[in-house]
């Protein structure tokens, strides 16, 4: 019998079934997979979903009906598509609050590609591609707007020359010009408003005598205006060009400070010719005697900065970290791998020349110039009287056109293999140069250690302009990388086990450390491996000994957030907008120290509470910069699970070291490439301000010299610290939010409306209450517990399937 139902019946009564099915029980596996899938897709497309689930399943619908259709209307499905693209580009413009992945562009990451990275070529994308979309779905009514608009263009155009040959306001334009300037060589004193009037009625004064053409009678006219005008200036002819009188020390105009005796003169060419604007100019006041300003209206006194460094703390001495080598010079194993490139590339039709050779650490970069591309073109007939060298008739012309870069960048894996090397990266174009980047792995690599960094110019200039440098490695062309932690604002650390995360926060702290002082920077440390970053304990810079239990990583956060709470009420009481101002204000109350805090593995933490760390992790790095706290995480497990939509969204600047695939690569980066790094420290850093990524060979630090510069603190004489209980401020937080909690549960009217829909049901589950209740699965979930802890449903048999009602109070 279940033979002769049709198959398209059958096929609707397994999705009833499924449906019914997942409707019911709920189950969490099925959950799980939908929330990942949807958090996916809207990350990818935003809003665009709709528009491209809607086109593919008219697509498909016709594919399976009338397939001739398609070809036969193709204007309509390209049309479609490209305004589909043009719309996806439009809404990466604008950001919205998602349901699953919370703020983020409306266009997704397909819009921010359709855009590019150039602002002004992705408005001129954005627009050609959806006009033509509009114009391939309606080309006739396009064909008309574009003529009813050039007609209207050129009829407005014609019009305005004609009012313009009409009425000769330009002549009188011009006469009232020379007029002005003459008028205002003879102005002495100011006089603006009279003259703003005098040239008015002298406009007037044109337009009605036309008979009168003559300069001089235009001139006397205003002068008599002007000298009828009541409270006009008398007007003298200016017969020589007037200087500026020499001024004296104790001039008015030579502000001093009685407080520190300094004097802000202002500095004027005195011998300057005065121009009409200067002569109209208010007359300089009356020399007055010198009076000393208090201090109260002293502005331009700035307030002396506090100084960030406490005299009484004595930083390490870095001359005890191993000195660093520095990186090869251009030899001749270079020039011989520079010859094998062109060859290669020339075997293959695509001409280029070595420009430039930077060896680095681990790789070396080979600047390519696209060469030529040459062909025959035409031919001309050789004279008879002409001397034949050759012995050949005709002259072939040549044709040159420039290679393209994306020749170069197909044979990417017939350089690799005529170089023998496991992996090429190619980076076209080269950031501020005219140059394809070929990198092309070392023979042997080059250690880089951290005080060769350190000694770094860059390194230094920030140090002195009162940042926080790290020291990051040296680049693919050997130069010393070091980044400012104040403006990146947080870092994120991802790469497979063993390819350097650990010895990269290391190197974080060190740098912290070794040039900042605990009045300075403060630490709190995460370390859920208990091997990596306890050898810092007994650090003062440490608000609390290193951390490795996950559910005291809970509580710390939470402790954290509230001392950025308590951060921001100072910054309101003193009415300053960030940490820098308030440590320099008069109205501060105390040094406001910068907090970091570095956690060494995420994935743990998300593995074992994931959405109070996420949630505290998004807080702080939502709002922890203005009041001088920074986040440094390291994960080892770049998926989304882990580095989900709200932390990748608020950690700008992302650093990547070798991954196992490509697709962890664009979960970090959001492109390709950290799966063809070399490991041991080779990287990736993507920094907030640039466009692409920057490969580095990251510092080593050894165990040695960490413990040389975490035996210097431990053994400094202890000084008077300002404590930051994060321990207390969470204990409290938590009694505040039981609390609140508990006078929620007391007047709770979705309990009561649960008793009520557990009286009416004898089986009552979590999809139920979201369905009667018309609230979410948390909230269904959090009220199915408090059922059970009162003893009214049972316990549950499996996830997800109903639970038997045991007991129902008499008020019910």
């Amino acid at each position: 019998m279940f033979k002769l139902v049709p198959i398209k019946a059958r096929l609707l009564l397994v999705i009833v079934a499924f449906g019914t099915y997942v409707a019911i029980m709920g189950p969490g596996w099925l959950m799980d997979l939908a929330s990942n899938a949807g958090e996916a897709a809207l990350l990818r497309t935003g809003l665009g979903i709709a528009p491209m689930g809607i086109l593919g399943v008219a697509v498909l619908a016709l594919l399976l009906k009338t397939p001739f259709l398609l070809i036969k209307k193709w204007r309509l499905l390209t049309g479609a598509m490209l305004l589909l693209t043009g719309t996806q580009g439009v809404l990466s413009y604008f950001e919205y609050e998602l349901p699953i992945v919370g703020l983020t562009d409306l266009g997704g990451t397909l819009g921010r590609e359709i855009q590019g990275t150039n602002e002004w070529l992705a408005y001129a994308r954005v627009s050609a591609v959806t006009a033509f979309g509009i114009w391939l779905l309606l080309p006739t009514l396009t064909n008309r707007l574009l003529r009813c608009s050039g007609k209207g263009v050129s009829r407005t155009a014609a019009g305005t020359m004609q009012a313009y040959r009409a009425v000769p306001i330009h002549k009188g334009l011009g006469k009232l010009a020379g007029l002005t300037v003459r008028s205002g060589a003879r102005a002495a004193k100011s006089g603006g408003t009279a003259v703003a009037r005098g040239s008015g009625a002298a406009a007037r004064g044109v337009r009605e005598k036309r008979a009168s053409r003559k300069d001089g009678s235009l001139g006397r006219d205003l002068g008599d205006f002007l000298k009828s005008t009541p409270g006009a200036p008398d007007l003298e002819p200016l017969s020589s060009p007037q200087r500026l009188p020499p001024r004296d020390e104790d001039s008015p105009i030579s502000l001093r400070n009685s407080d520190t005796g300094s004097s802000a003169t202002r500095v004027d060419e005195y011998s300057a010719v005065l121009t009409p604007s200067q002569v109209l100019a208010p007359p300089v006041p009356e020399e007055k005697p010198h009076t000393p300003r208090r201090t109260s209206d002293a502005v331009l006194t700035p307030v002396p900065m506090r100084r960030p460094i406490a005299p009484n703390w004595r930083l390490p001495d870095i001359r005890e970290l191993a000195a660093g080598v520095s990186a090869g010079a251009v030899t001749s194993v270079h020039h011989e791998t520079a010859a094998v490139i062109e060859n290669t590339l020339a075997e293959h039709g695509v001409e280029v020349r070595v420009a430039e050779i930077k060896p680095g650490p681990s790789v070396t970069m080979f600047g390519l110039v696209p060469g030529w591309n040459r062909k025959a073109r035409g031919r001309a007939r050789r004279a008879e009287d002409a001397p034949d060298v050759s012995g050949a008739r005709d002259l072939f012309t040549e044709a040159r056109s420039r290679v393209k870069v994306d020749s170069i960048l197909a044979r990417e894996k017939d350089l690799a293999l005529a170089l023998a090397a496991p992996s090429l990266r190619l980076e076209a174009p080269v950031p501020g140069e005219s140059v394809v980047g070929v990198e092309v792995p070392n023979k042997a690599s080059t250690t880089v250690t951290i005080r060769q960094v350190m000694d770094s110019d860059s390194y230094q200039s920030i140090l002195n302009e009162g940042g926080l440098p790290v020291a990051l490695g040296l680049a693919s062309a050997g130069e010393p990388i070091a980044i400012d932690l104040l403006k990146m604002p947080h870092l994120l650390i991802a790469g497979a086990t063993g390819s350097g995360k650990s010895v990269c926060m290391n190197s974080v702290i060190s740098s912290l450390i070794a040039h900042q002082p605990p009045s300075r920077v403060r630490l709190m440390l995460i370390d859920p491996k208990r091997v990596e970053l306890t050898p810092y304990n007994g650090v003062p810079h440490l608000v609390t000994p290193v951390v490795t239990e996950p559910d005291q990583v809970v509580r710390l956060l939470r402790g954290a957030i509230e001392e950025m709470g308590r951060r921001y009420k100072l910054l309101e009481q003193a009415g300053v907008r960030n940490i820098k101002s308030y440590n320099s204000s008069p109205k501060a109350t105390e040094d406001m120290p910068f907090f970091v805090v570095c956690i060494d593995e995420l994935a743990d933490l998300m593995m074992t509470a994931s959405f109070e760390v996420e949630q505290g992790i998004c807080r702080l790095a939502q709002l922890g910069r203005a009041t001088g706290i920074h986040l440094v995480v390291a994960t080892q497990r770049p998926s989304v699970d882990v580095v989900t939509g709200l932390i990748k969204a608020n950690f700008p600047s992302r650093i990547a070291f070798a991954v196992a695939s490509q697709v962890d690569s664009r979960t970090i980066l959001d492109m390709a490439g950290a799966e063809r790094l070399l490991g041991r420290g080779d990287m990736l850093y993507l920094s907030s301000d640039a466009a692409k990524p920057r490969r580095v060979q990251g510092v080593l630090i050894t165990e040695m010299e960490t413990d040389v510069l975490a035996n210097h603190w431990r053994v400094h004489p202890s000084l008077v610290l300002a404590e930051i209980p994060l321990d207390n401020m969470a204990r409290e937080a938590e009694v505040v939010a039981a609390e609140k909690d508990a006078m929620i549960n007391s007047g709770d009217t979705l309990y009561d409306q649960a008793l009520q829909v557990a009286a009416l049901n004898r089986q009552l589950s979590t999809s139920l209450l979201q369905r009667k209740l018309g609230i979410g699965y948390p909230r269904a979930a959090k009220l199915m517990d408090q059922l059970e802890e009162a003893g009214i449903v049972g316990m549950s048999s499996a996830p997800g399937k109903p639970r038997e009602v045991l007991f129902l109070p008499d008020d019910v």
